[in-house]
């Protein structure tokens, strides 16, 4: 059963050989990342689910990866820096069969993006606070709807599950908010961000998905899609609390780190 799910961001600078200094400016968000990690001890918790953002991301299909994971971190100058994890293989089956179940195009694959840093940041900063095996999934380029779906079907699985689980939904807001930001200055920007903030605060799927889904693209966000798997995830939870743990917003870039506390029995 579900007893945790969380929201990270997954900047490479948080990253200290990468930061170099630079991942002081994100502080609160380092420190949200060890009380999830914390969180995981005490809950003991020993089956795992990832959402990736930039896994193998198609418009038709989510994606489970069906091989172990590993990767570095050369796309950013640290190709000396990497991260594996063993894959949870029943884990994956059983979210590929709860999706054709529901019909949810959900497809296996062998082999990933070698710098998913959605998926890199969270192994290298959680690091033993992890199962010893975990599973990641892709989001896509589907609808918001289809994204809700896809997590339903997660929670469908992970619910069969009798030991502690949790699901993580890795994605960075808005990547626009500044002159400084990797991408062009949006005036959209701000805007996009506390719409964003205020849902997951609130943990309502009504409020995210009724974000244009034309200006997240504009505004370079990669949190919307992800978030919408985890709450449908959670969806059957028959107690859920959610609290963000950090709102930061450096290098004109949005991050949020969310914690939920959710209880999805069994059946």
């Amino acid at each position: 059963m579900i007893v945790l799910g969380a929201v990270l961001p997954h900047p490479p600078i948080l990253l200290p050989e990468i930061g170099q200094g630079r991942e002081d400016a994100a502080v609160a968000t380092r420190a949200a990342y060890a009380t999830v990690a914390r969180r995981l001890r005490e809950l003991d918790v020993r089956r795992l689910l990832m959402i990736s953002t930039h896994g193998i991301v198609t418009l038709g299909r989510f994606h489970a990866l069906k091989a172990d994971i590993s990767g570095d971190f050369g796309r950013f100058g640290h190709s000396a820096l990497t991260f594996a994890h063993r894959t949870d293989s029943a884990l994956i089956e059983a979210v590929l069969a709860a999706a054709a179940a529901r019909d949810v195009p959900f497809s296996a694959v062998s082999s990933w993006e070698r710098s998913d840093h959605s998926i890199g940041v969270p192994i290298r900063l959680i690091g033993e606070a992890l199962p010893t095996e975990i599973a990641v999934v892709s989001m896509s380029f589907r609808s918001a709807s289809d994204h809700v779906a896809a997590g339903r079907a997660i929670g469908a699985a992970l619910a069969r599950i009798e030991e502690p689980a949790a699901v993580i939904a890795s994605g960075d807001a808005v990547h626009s908010l500044s002159e400084e930001s990797p991408q062009r200055f949006d005036p959209r920007a701000a805007g996009v961000q506390a719409a964003i903030e205020s849902a997951i605060g609130s943990w309502s799927v009504d409020a995210l998905m009724s974000i244009d889904e034309g200006v997240r693209r504009d505004v370079d966000e990669s949190v919307v899609s992800p978030t919408l798997m985890l709450m449908g995830a959670l969806e059957g939870a028959s107690r859920l609390q959610a609290r963000i743990l950090a709102a930061e917003h450096p290098w004109g870039v949005g991050y949020v780190t969310a914690l939920i506390d959710a209880d999805t029995g069994s059946g």
